[in-house]
């Protein structure tokens, strides 16, 4: 797909998502609207909180806006629930995007700028998917799709991006729903997202220098 087209698709999505959120009253930064929407449609609101969360990655939205918006408008619990099952789905379209439609929505250029990353996925395989998913600084979207146009097994695929992410998505919500209860909570999910963040990108840092002296 041409450069030009994938800018139309995505400003296209963009406007029809602007409409149904507007008219379904949840464009707005008033948190006791949406919860009055939300508490009118209960489930409906989660259907469409999933579907958000699923399709962020066409939009180019980080997953980490929509575990702090789930956990403040659902509470951390269900909010962590639906926050991964929008996880599955949305890492399994990226799966078949990576696999099956890699040359009509990637092209080679992606390929080109990504070298690094194919070089790493290569060497450390299933290692390094978890690394990427387990840091939240990262660029996880794009180091799983650049591991399923590299054809992993979808099963191993998907175990290790559940088992990776399950606690980062649940320390998120945390933090989220500590904005609604107390500053104890921000504090203990912060610093262990602090210290997961610090030690992940240790090991990223030594990744990267151990590629750079192997080549």
């Amino acid at each position: 797909m041409r450069r030009r087209n994938k800018v139309l698709l995505i400003i296209s999505i963009w406007m029809v998502l602007a409409v149904v959120l507007y008219k379904e009253g949840l464009l707005t930064t008033d948190i006791n609207k949406i919860n009055e929407v939300i508490g009118t449609n209960p489930v409906k609101m989660r259907v469409i909180f999933v579907l958000l969360s699923s399709f962020r990655v066409i939009l180019f939205i980080p997953q980490t806006v929509f575990i702090f918006i789930g956990s403040v408008l659902f509470g951390a619990y269900e909010g962590f629930v639906l926050s991964f099952i929008a996880l599955i789905i949305s890492q399994t379209i990226m799966y078949i995007v990576g696999r099956y439609f890699q040359r009509w929505f990637i092209g080679e250029k992606y390929f080109e700028k990504n070298k690094e990353l194919i070089a790493h996925i290569k060497t450390y395989g299933y290692k390094f998917l978890a690394l990427a998913l387990a840091c939240p600084v990262l660029p996880s979207d794009a180091i799983t799709l650049t591991a399923a146009c590299m054809k992993l097994d979808y099963k191993k695929y998907m175990l290790t991006i559940i088992l990776a992410a399950s606690p980062v998505i649940f320390l998120y919500g945390f933090m989220g729903e500590g904005f609604q209860r107390s500053n104890g909570f921000i504090v203990i999910a912060a610093i262990s997202v602090i210290l997961i963040s610090y030690y992940t990108l240790r090991i990223w840092k030594k990744i990267n220098l151990k590629n750079k002296k192997g080549e």
